[in-house]
């Protein structure tokens, strides 16, 4: 069963669930607005999400809801197509995506819906920054910045379809290093991952080892 975690008095996220698979839902409370990253695949994300109060307690504006959409896998988005195709009540009014989630998603009648190609940020009580993060896994993937808290969906795993060992693309996951070590948040927040929230270092440290692995002339690190 699905939990709801406390991360801050900004931040809580329901926890993954496996039947069905259904990545973390993460919703961030800014001064005006919901921020949520990835809407998940299961009923209980749906109702995560639509249940986050439009006039939370102590504010007297009527709070919008942003969708942040990490990748086009199914586990992070199908609520989101689920929607377009009038299975689901959805509740939010914009959503932010990359280009493969957008293709995968299509049109989305009556809601702001915002392709991300460079990096964006809001001011909104706390610091919000939506940038494209490259990575083996899944192309056109946008992790979420929020104060020292960096929500990177699946971007630090292995590229999909391969089976074992694990496989990353070279040059990839050497840009997505710099970009990562470029950062100044220390928490990074890696989905499907049992209490989500992983040390900066450690994470940086794994992926410099996987990188160390590379091979002369070779265009995939086999780990």
């Amino acid at each position: 069963m699905p939990r709801i975690i406390k991360l801050t008095d900004r931040i809580q996220y329901l926890q993954v669930s496996y039947d069905p698979l259904s990545a973390d839902v993460v919703a961030v409370r800014g001064d005006s607005a919901w921020w949520i990253f990835d809407v998940g695949a299961c009923d209980e994300a749906v109702n995560f999400i639509n249940a986050l109060p439009r006039n939370p307690e102590g504010s007297s504006a009527r709070f919008k809801k942003n969708i942040v959409i990490s990748h086009f896998h199914r586990d992070h988005l199908l609520n989101l197509v689920r929607f377009v195709q009038g299975e689901v009540s959805l509740d939010f009014d914009s959503v932010y995506l990359g280009s493969y989630a957008s293709k995968v998603v299509g049109e989305v009648a009556d809601r702001e819906k915002i392709a991300v190609t460079s990096p964006i940020s809001f001011d909104d009580g706390v610091k919000v920054q939506i940038l494209p993060m490259p990575n083996s896994h899944a192309k056109g993937s946008l992790a979420l910045i929020v104060d020292d808290y960096v929500f990177l969906g699946d971007a630090t795993y292995p590229m999909v379809g391969h089976g074992t060992p694990d496989v990353y693309n070279v040059q990839i996951l050497e840009q997505q290093t710099k970009m990562l070590k470029s950062l100044t948040s220390t928490r990074f927040c890696l989905s499907h991952k049992r209490g989500l929230v992983r040390d900066r270092d450690s994470v940086i440290q794994f992926l410099e080892s996987v990188y160390a692995r590379r091979q002369k002339n070779e265009n995939y690190i086999v780990a």
